[in-house]
């Protein structure tokens, strides 16, 4: 049988000008199939969801700040994270801390009685701290295991309140913690694993050390964003599943492997809408400014001392309450995004946008229908 006929055998009521488009027509294919498909992309239905949940479901924020304390969830905070600390990592470890060190124990060494009673003083102080530190680590667990349920019951149409949500969260601390403790490990040795060539590449200047380094940034940069999306689903898996943590790290990553185009393609459209919410913050709040500016330039005017404090005490104000809400609907939004996304690839059937671009170029690319 001849090749053409092969090609519209596979796909029955296809003809051959629909199996192979004329040149001129190429363009209008490539886009036309880009932008249909056998059914919606799901990370468009899985965004569209979480912006809804982000912005009417405000009574959560408080959850979102407290759990982005130690996790936002955004794909564009990984990575700004990981590409920012990578340039001091590696030099801070190996060297700054041992100096800092010798150099405070020799100073503090010298200075006798006075020492000791700054020490007790300092140690007081660290306690405190160190208190302060762990409380708000621990508020920051529970808000994320009880923003997981939350966002998991509006899916499944019901609304708890706010303290049945922390009341979750608090009964799964422990597991959220252990879960926070291996992720943020795990994410800082694979940074440190890429700065601390870097710096040898900085301080030798040979091919080599920088190879070293490049290779490293490719390897372990992603396997950073893979941590992060991990730590999402396991949190899904055990709130929503009643999954052990075991149990949880493993359905997690079973879904990163079986769907990681589909991940990657969400976490793009998922940096752009953050970086557009705070686009559109940025916009508001110099809005919000242009009455205060006036207001400043009465005070300078009239040279009133008052009206140039009330001026700032509302520009402060304005400036803090917009931050907080960029931040918990940013936040939010990022969270909603990972659990309907977990959820969505739970249901089965979700075939990537660039699976189905393949499919609808050559309708013999053999992938199953979304």
């Amino acid at each position: 049988m001849h090749s053409s006929q092969t090609l519209v055998a596979a796909r029955p009521g296809l003809c051959c000008s629909e199996r192979m488009p004329q040149p001129h027509y190429l363009w209008y294919h490539i886009v036309h199939m880009i932008r249909s498909s056998h059914r919606r992309p799901v990370y468009r239905e899985v965004l569209s969801q979480a912006l809804q949940t982000a912005w009417h479901d405000r009574r959560y924020w408080l959850l979102s700040v407290l759990a982005g304390v130690l996790v936002t969830a955004g794909s564009y905070d990984v990575l700004w994270n990981a590409v920012t600390n990578i340039s001091s990592q590696g030099p801070f470890i190996a060297f700054s801390s041992g100096m800092a060190l010798v150099e405070s124990v020799a100073t503090a060494g010298g200075e006798g009685v006075h020492w000791a009673v700054s020490l007790i003083g300092g140690v007081e102080t660290i306690l405190f701290l160190a208190l302060m530190i762990l409380f708000v680590a621990g508020l920051s667990c529970i808000a994320q295991g009880g923003l997981v349920f939350a966002i998991g019951a509006r899916k499944r149409g019901k609304m708890p309140t706010l303290a049945e949500a922390f009341q979750i969260g608090a009964h799964a601390l422990w597991p959220i913690i252990v879960l926070n403790i291996v992720v943020l490990a795990s994410v800082w040795i694979l940074r440190f694993l890429i700065s601390l060539p870097l710096f040898l590449a900085l301080q030798t200047t040979t091919a080599g050390t920088y190879l070293a380094y490049l290779v490293s940034f490719i390897v372990f940069l992603p396997l950073i964003f893979v941590v992060s999306i991990l730590h999402i689903f396991a949190l899904n898996a055990m709130i929503l599943q009643g999954a052990s943590l075991p149990e949880a790290i493993r359905r997690g990553y079973r879904m990163i492997a079986e769907n990681w185009v589909v991940i990657f393609e969400t976490a793009v459209l998922q940096v752009a809408l953050s970086l557009l919410v705070w686009f559109v913050f940025v916009v508001a709040l110099l809005l919000a400014f242009l009455p205060l500016f006036l207001f400043f330039f009465a005070s300078v005017v009239a040279s009133s001392q008052g009206l140039l404090a009330v001026g700032l005490l509302l520009g402060s104000v304005v400036f803090i309450v917009g931050l907080i809400a960029a931040a918990a609907f940013t936040i939010q939004l990022q969270y909603a995004t990972w659990t309907y996304l977990y959820r969505r690839l739970g249901e089965g059937g979700v075939v990537p946008k660039i699976h189905r671009i393949f499919r609808g170029l050559f309708g013999f690319f053999g992938v199953p229908q979304a």
